[in-house]
């Protein structure tokens, strides 16, 4: 989904990119053949009708050079006001070495000379072969072709520069903020994001970031309070061993000193289950945990697990369907006993009457429903209890409430299987925890 977004937005900024540039293009040459219409013909072309008139003037003297000259003095204002331009009559033998311009000029076409004032003068031999019309010099057109040119093209450079600032400027001001969160995110401020539009560029860029800052502020968080939990934890148990060792040279050998020892070593032994489950729900926080899986039968296994708790009260009950009886499903049995029975012995605590499990399997999904009939838990805390060291009854001991990492490593375990764990409601009261993943 995300290279696919990031292709998206690639292929729309190319689009936009060579549409605008073809667009400006389009324009500007239609702006071109709008202001140079009849630029498409050349002088020649412009001018043929004038010597196709001079021409058929000067032929009623016939071709003898000497007539022609006469006549063409007495007509030369007439045919220039005609004309529109200087009309001039010039001798072959004028044109002294210009070879190849004669020759040019026999072959019945209209040549082209520019003069010094960079004029141009148009050439035409007449049918005798011995005198040339020269029309010109011509007037310089009002606009020239190379200075509208010239100017469309500036005008090209341009438009397609300020096409690319205008793509460029939000691009520049995207990344700007990208550079700026990431600089306040190396101050500490983890609070930080990347605020884009929907319809930027980096957006796909942004939300890694995101993600990324808010997923290293989750750890950074978690693992502060969970450096303030555990001090908090171990200090209870350390402070009762130290005042044990404090009070055993006051203490004479008998039945007292056995107890206090056996309360000392109560006290280690509550270390030792606070660190193992310390290392457990740290071992279920690594990203690159691999469980093995197993294939079972899921509610033969169920009863089996359940069946410690054949004599507890109140009683654990388990309701399953006789159709799922067959039905294997893949997970990692170990673990998943200890989140089912670190969520039994929750419901326990506080069950009035009884514990009941319930099983659903649909369509490559299995549904675990654990719920009791106590007090319940209010939805506010619906989350939060779920995170380490979490206790909503701060009257509770270590006896009673454990060590509050139970449901955190029972969450832990449900991701590790791509499922999740949460409360839902419950009729009429008590707590309902509600394990699922999926075994395919």
């Amino acid at each position: 989904m995300k290279n696919q977004l990031s292709s998206w937005l690639f292929f729309r900024s190319y689009s936009v990119i060579a549409a605008g540039i073809l667009i400006v293009a389009l324009a500007l040459d239609s702006l071109l053949l709008w202001l140079l219409p009849d630029n498409q013909q050349s002088s020649a072309e412009r001018y043929s009708a004038e010597f196709a008139f001079i021409e058929l003037i000067l032929a009623g003297e016939g071709e003898e050079p000497g007539a022609v000259s006469r006549l063409f003095e007495t007509m030369q204002p007439t045919l220039e006001e005609a004309a529109g331009v200087p009309v001039s009559l010039y001798e072959v033998a004028e044109m002294g070495d210009q070879q190849a311009f004669l020759t040019a000029l026999r072959s019945g076409t209209v040549q082209t000379f520019i003069d010094g004032n960079s004029q141009e003068i148009l050439y035409r031999m007449l049918p005798s072969g011995e005198q040339l019309i020269a029309l010109g010099p011509l007037p310089a057109p009002p606009v020239s072709q190379a200075s509208v040119e010239t100017l469309v093209i500036v005008s090209y450079y341009l438009l397609v520069a300020l096409l690319l600032f205008l793509w460029l400027r939000p691009f520049y001001r995207d990344l700007s903020a990208l550079r700026h969160a990431a600089s306040q995110f190396g101050r500490d401020d983890f609070e930080t994001r990347v605020a884009v539009g929907s319809n930027s560029s980096i957006l796909p860029v942004a939300s890694s970031f995101n993600k990324m800052a808010e997923r290293i502020q989750y750890l950074v968080t978690a693992h502060r309070d969970l450096t303030n939990a555990v001090a908090h934890e171990l200090h209870t148990p350390l402070a009762r061993f130290k005042f044990g060792l404090e009070m055993i040279p006051k203490m004479e050998a008998g039945e007292r000193l056995t107890e206090h020892l056996n309360g000392m070593k109560s006290d280690v032994q509550e270390l030792e289950e606070l660190i193992d489950e310390m290392l457990t729900y740290a071992r279920l926080s690594e990203d690159n945990l691999q469980l093995q899986l197993h294939t079972v039968r899921l509610n033969d296994w169920l009863k089996l697990q359940l069946a410690q708790y054949r004599d507890s009260q109140p009683p654990v009950l388990l309701n399953v369907k006789p159709e799922d009886d067959l039905t294997a499903v893949a997970f990692n049995p170990e673990l998943l006993a200890r989140a089912i029975h670190n969520i039994v012995r929750n419901c326990l605590r506080y069950a009035v009457t009884e514990v009941t499990v319930s099983c659903l399997i649909r369509a490559g999904e299995v549904k675990l429903c654990i719920f009791d009939d106590g007090p319940g838990i209010p939805e506010a805390d619906w989350q939060r209890v779920f995170e380490p060291f979490a206790r909503l009854d701060t009257s509770r001991d270590r006896q009673s409430g454990g060590y509050g990492l139970g449901l955190a490593i029972a969450k832990r375990i449900l991701q590790r299987h791509g499922g999740d764990i949460h409360l839902a409601e419950h009729s009429p009261q008590g707590a309902c925890f509600v394990l699922s993943w999926p075994y395919n």
